[in-house]
């Protein structure tokens, strides 16, 4: 069942990316009453999703495992771009475009 993990972890990030309310994931990764819904919700979401697609019933240890693992991958994911746009690195393109 672990090597599923990887695979529902994607699947989760994925929904959590194109969930149709933006996510503040600073306040989702520090723990909120939106990260609680969004756990609720799409915890539920995945286990029915791999239940009618491919007949794997998740242990909910897993599923759990998987969505905070998508929650902080988002997180850093979010972190790095912020550090990359503000970045020295980058100078030499804002002065391209003249930004």
């Amino acid at each position: 069942m672990n090597d599923k993990l990887p695979d529902v972890t994607y699947w989760l990030a994925l929904q959590i990316a194109k969930h149709e309310h933006v996510i503040d994931l600073d306040s989702a990764y520090q723990g909120s009453a939106e990260l609680d819904v969004l756990y609720q919700l799409l915890t539920s979401k995945a286990q029915l999703y791999w239940w009618r697609n491919y007949g794997i019933e998740l242990s909910p240890v897993m599923v759990n495992n998987a969505f905070f693992r998508a929650v902080a991958m988002l997180h850093e994911r979010r972190l790095e771009f912020s550090r990359s746009r503000h970045s020295a690195d980058t100078g030499w393109v804002k002065e391209l475009l003249h930004l």
